[in-house]
């Protein structure tokens, strides 16, 4: 975890589950279920 090369690629990754997580929501939202009615009343 010390090397610069795998540094990035950590970031890299976190990047990549951000935007699956953001694309997944969208989906969901566009399908008709609200992610935010999980949340609570609201």
């Amino acid at each position: 975890m010390d090397s610069p090369n795998q540094s990035w690629r950590v970031w890299a990754f976190v990047f990549c589950l951000n935007i699956i997580a953001i694309g997944g929501a969208f989906y969901l939202k566009s399908i008709g279920i609200d992610l935010y009615a999980f949340r609570g009343s609201s």
